[in-house]
């Protein structure tokens, strides 16, 4: 039996995202017979020429408008600028974006000032940085002089100002894919790219000249690209009837089969999202000889970034403190709730369970002859129930957040969690565990979840400084003296909500559950991986808060929710929320996904 809430779509805020400049050099060579262009998401502002005698405040206006066109290196708005300024301004150093909401220009004796809330910084690289609350002012001062008696600007921004109305219209997120370091894994590592109305063979050129020059610092040396240093394009990429030829140089002809066909996964994957067929040579020659045409998307299944398997969409969870398994949330069946009493797991009592993202064993913290341990064990032995090992045990301290799985059966426990020096361990799928470097500076671990890839890792952390909860992002990468594993990179997603209670991943970036500075319950928001377009969960407004949430990144999934009270709910794919009653197993069960 089910209660079905109203629904209601919520607009979300607007897209926010940053950009790199299109590489202005060289010629762009395309066919006259391309597929369709990119669409620019809007009408945007075409950069002008400053008009003769135009007053200080046009000049201003105009130079603002002409530093959100980014072709031809920004010489439009060069124009609007003294030559000793122009000459001095790099724009594609950063770009600021700012909130055009409560922007102001004012006259200050012959100068312009203008002050606007920073919304996000975007550095060389397209890498979006949401602004900290001490960095959230701008102030720049317009100075103003006559040259051959026109008003023109002689002060020089650090970088571009962008507005944010011009953001979705001007900047595209493109996912560039990396390796995990076991080179098995695609790690997405988004940018921010200009569109300026690209044609497809600008686009896919762009975008290949972008994933040669490595990760960005996000993932730091967490990833790695399997182009050997030197790789480049040796020409624009033609884009035919929807078809890209990527011709590379001799430098990547010196990789063996297997990084050739991890080098293909790289470009297919990463061409793939503007819905383009690829060819690759390389010094004229098929970089995979067995696939001299077309290399097909289907080929590289096992390096998908998400969580792949049918088997991840399946809910698990607890009642009780025994393990579960929950069947029939996509309606397609009849909601039950299943004991998992063949597995080892099931006599012990659990404070947390995880499960792997292929479905077939799961982790549990609990208490074993008196000490708390992770016990790992199938969840289903089969014929074989009698004959199963007890599970693998192995020692936790203090508070322990919920145990998280990625794609090759890691298992990431990080225990201690209230204390000065809380401690991360992976436990690898040989059963070796390694003790991984983390300084939090202070915060406290509330919540751990990693991506599949097992690369990249989302933290609830608690701030030292505010005692509020944030949402983060960290990079698994090499220490820097070689030996074992550090969590690093850790960035703060300035998710703009307060009461945060937990984060999970999801195939549009991630859930967060929080409240809104005028809202009065937590509830369920998309956030984007670095932070960009937060937005309301698309749906009803649900009249319950939110404590915790089961998701992770496979798309086909349904995240639950459970509410303060341990109740569960969900949305169906109608966007409906559907609350079990009369179930009282359903109802108060503990819900997780594999991961």
């Amino acid at each position: 039996m089910r209660r079905r809430l109203l629904v209601v779509l919520l607009a979300g805020l607007v897209l926010l995202s940053g950009c790199a400049t299109v590489p202005t050099k060289g010629a762009i060579r395309n066919s006259n017979r391309e597929g369709l262009a990119l669409d620019a998401g809007g009408v945007g502002v075409e950069a002008k020429p400053p008009r003769a005698d135009a007053k200080p405040d046009a000049i201003v206006a105009g130079f603002l408008e002409a530093m959100s066109d980014s072709r031809n290196g920004f010489e439009q708005a060069r124009l609007y600028m003294t030559p000793q300024a122009a000459a001095k301004w790099k724009p594609e150093v950063r770009t600021i974006v700012y909130d055009q909401g409560d922007d102001q220009v004012n006259p200050a004796d012959d100068n312009f000032v203008l002050t606007a809330t920073r919304i996000s910084t975007i550095d060389d690289r397209g890498e979006w940085s949401p602004a900290a609350p001490a960095d959230k002012h701008i102030k720049f001062t317009f100075k103003m002089v006559k040259v051959n008696g026109q008003w023109r600007v002689d002060s020089v921004p650090s970088g571009a100002l962008l507005g944010s109305n011009q953001v979705a219209i001007k900047l595209a997120p493109r996912d560039l894919y990396f390796f995990s370091r076991d080179r098995r894994t695609l790690v997405p590592d988004t940018v921010y790219l200009a569109q300026n109305n690209l044609s497809p063979g600008q686009a896919a050129t762009q975008l290949v000249q972008e994933l040669l020059r490595g990760p960005t610092k996000r993932l730091g040396n967490g990833a790695i690209s399997i182009a050997p240093p030197g790789t480049a394009i040796q020409v624009s990429v033609p884009v035919e009837l929807g078809e890209a030829t990527v011709a590379l140089n001799d430098v990547a002809g010196q990789l063996l089969d297997d990084d050739r066909h991890r080098l293909a996964a790289q470009i297919v994957w990463t061409l793939n999202q503007i819905s383009l067929k690829v060819k690759i040579t390389v010094n004229g020659a098929p970089l995979l000889p067995e696939d001299p045409g077309v290399i097909p998307f289907s080929s590289f299944p096992d390096n998908d970034p998400a969580a792949p398997t049918a088997a991840s969409t399946v809910l698990y969870g607890l009642l009780s403190g025994k393990v579960q398994r929950v069947d029939g949330l996509d309606g397609a069946s009849e909601q039950t709730v299943r004991g998992l009493n063949s597995s080892q797991l099931y006599p012990y009592d659990a404070e947390s369970f995880a499960v792997s993202l292929r479905g077939d064993s799961g982790a549990i913290v609990t208490m074993d002859q008196g000490k708390k341990v992770v016990a790992v064990a199938k969840l289903d032995p089969g014929e074989n129930a009698k004959d199963e090992p007890k599970p693998k045990t192995f020692g936790v301290d203090g508070r322990v957040l919920r145990p998280s799985f990625d794609n090759l059966d890691n298992l990431w426990v990080l225990d201690r969690a209230d204390s000065s020096s809380p401690r991360l361990r992976v436990r690898t799928r040989d059963g070796v565990l390694e003790t991984l470097s983390v300084d939090f500076h202070g915060d406290v671990p509330r919540v751990l979840r990693m991506a599949p890839d097992g690369v990249r890792a989302l933290l609830v952390l608690k701030s030292a400084k505010t005692h509020q909860n944030t949402v983060q992002t960290a990079t698994v990468q090499p220490a820097p003296n070689g030996k074992g594993l550090m969590l690093g990179q850790l960035r703060d997603l300035q998710v703009p909500l307060v009461a945060i209670t937990d984060a999970a991943w999801s195939k549009k970036g991630i859930l967060v559950a929080g409240r809104s500075a005028s809202g009065t319950l937590a509830q369920p928001w998309f956030v984007n991986a670095d932070g960009s377009n937060p937005q309301v969960l698309p749906g009803s407004t649900p009249p319950f808060g939110i404590e915790t949430i089961a998701s992770n990144a496979n798309p086909n999934i349904l995240p639950v929710f459970e509410d303060p009270q341990g109740h569960v709910h969900w949305q169906t794919r109608d966007l409906e929320w559907v609350t079990p009653v009369g179930d009282d197993k359903l109802a108060d069960v503990v819900p997780t996904y594999p991961g």
